[in-house]
């Protein structure tokens, strides 16, 4: 067999073994925004008032409503004013929820994704406004949270995992050398050569 077909091989070989790492990588990428947008989900809430302020309502993932606060000055209002104003802003609440998580998954799954967009078609027709309307409230109601940079390997020079647990770690105990005239033993760390 020529050298020529064995350079050949190698080459295939590596062009392969870099696919692979190129697929590995992306893996890892989709696998942390995956985590991530799991984690987002997972402590989001929204909080919605009506235009009075007399109703406050705290929705969470999956739309489920977390607290709904009446003021006092809600009180003074009829029970049926009452009533209509709690419930349109639980619909709020959800509504804008449900647009929150949609944001959230959009970001993780990227533009082949249109969670987002079929959330805002069906929320449009539902409360007769516009997909415009409710894309523009989308911006409004998305957090502004600094975004960790996805792993991009083993890179970890930065972070410190370890730091809780080296505070509790007690000292370590002092070595003791034997003395310098203790001549049967050959201490490699021992600069003086002594034998």
């Amino acid at each position: 067999m020529a050298y020529g077909s064995h350079g050949d091989l190698v080459a295939q070989l590596q062009e392969k073994l870099r696919r692979i790492d190129e697929l590995k990588q992306k893996g890892d990428q989709r696998q942390a925004a995956l985590t991530r947008m799991k984690d987002e989900i997972g402590a989001m809430s929204v909080t919605v008032s009506s235009p009075d302020r007399a109703v406050t309502v705290v929705a969470g993932p999956g739309g489920g409503v977390q607290s709904v606060r009446v003021s006092d000055e809600a009180l003074q209002g009829s029970a049926i004013q009452l009533s209509s104003t709690i419930t349109t802003t639980i619909h709020e609440a959800v509504a804008a929820a449900a647009r929150r998580q949609a944001a959230i998954v959009q970001d993780a799954l990227g533009e082949r994704s249109t969670v987002l967009e079929q959330v805002l078609q069906t929320q449009a027709e539902a409360f007769g406004t516009s997909v415009a309307a409710l894309k523009a409230t989308v911006a409004d109601e998305r957090p502004v949270v600094p975004q960790r940079p996805i792993d991009q390997g083993a890179d970890f020079a930065e972070e410190d995992f370890l730091a809780d647990q080296q505070q509790a770690r007690p000292a370590r105990p002092e070595v003791r050398r034997r003395p310098a005239e203790d001549d049967d033993f050959l201490d490699p760390f021992d600069e003086g050569g002594h034998r």
